[in-house]
């Protein structure tokens, strides 16, 4: 079995009980997702199922998209709604004020990540060390912020649609936003409406994937379709799988979805030039 089922993750619940409420639906322990959420966050939870888990490096970093109402005027500890408030300020902004504020964060930023994140530092999670009051030195991380497009102004909340890179965190956005306007902002609501090619539409409630897991359960290839696909035959097929370029006339660099002889999706692999010739070689494979 391999295949990816699209959570839409209710308010919560970690990122890590989604998995086991996966594993209990298709009767596997080999799951894995594709980025956390945070569990007070709700939306898009890509989760791999099988051998598809072998993916999960490449899904990761599919750019993603957010729904989030900010709270002016408040600090919490963990950025967001749900953590202590340590310091609050008065809102004094005009509409003008946060449209050319918020637009100023629009490109390529550096951001540095929360404490109250699941990164590690020497093999422990940040918020591990955040819940022992324990705060150490981050290093900034450049991201990516596509578009922000302001939905509803109602202070003192704002509320924002994000496209952004991997690793962002909204709830630093946030925090930056509010110090850039002269206050202070947590996250409110954060919802993740898409990630890579899947969006909320296609997303389904635990309650659902329960119901109906079969139903849920995408092929592995849907996560690749904008890459061409090719079908190989028998010999080829042998020869991809046991790790051997082969032959493939086309430009280099190009990325295609590679099909064995029963049509099965096997490979990621990139056109490179090996000995003068243009090759076939795996970037993961699904066998």
């Amino acid at each position: 079995m391999k295949g990816i089922v699209i959570m839409d993750k209710p308010m919560g619940i970690t990122s890590f009980k989604a998995l086991g409420m996966i594993k209990k639906a298709y009767g596997t322990k080999r799951v894995g997702h594709t980025g956390t959420l945070d569990p007070d966050a709700t939306g898009v939870l890509p989760i791999l199922v099988g051998n598809a888990t072998r993916a999960a490096e490449l899904i990761v970093s599919k750019d993603k998209e957010y729904v989030s109402t900010i709270l002016l005027g408040v600090r919490t500890d963990t950025l967001d709604i749900s953590g202590q408030v340590t310091e609050e300020r008065d809102v004094r902004v005009t509409e003008e004020e946060i449209r050319k504020t918020v637009s100023s964060f629009i490109g390529d930023i550096e951001q540095i990540p929360p404490m109250y994140s699941a990164l590690s530092v020497d093999g422990v999670r940040l918020h591990t060390l955040a819940r022992q009051g324990v705060e150490i030195e981050r290093e900034s991380r450049p991201v990516t912020i596509y578009d922000i497009e302001i939905m509803d102004i109602s202070l003192p909340e704002v509320t924002l649609r994000v496209s952004c890179s991997k690793g962002t965190y909204i709830r630093t956005l946030a925090d930056d936003i509010g110090e850039k306007l002269g206050t202070l902002a947590c996250v409110k609501t954060l919802r993740r409406t898409k990630t890579g090619v899947f969006d909320i539409s296609k997303a389904h409630l635990p309650e659902e994937i329960a119901e109906n897991p079969q139903d849920c359960l995408l092929p592995l290839d849907t996560c690749f379709m904008e890459y061409a696909g090719i079908d190989l035959d028998e010999k080829k097929s042998k020869m991809v799988k046991n790790g051997v370029p082969i032959y493939y006339n086309s430009h280099k660099g190009q990325t295609v979805r590679v099909y064995d002889n029963t049509g099965d999706f096997i490979a990621l692999s990139r056109v490179e030039e090996i000995d003068g010739r243009f090759c076939l070689k795996m970037i993961k494979g699904f066998y």
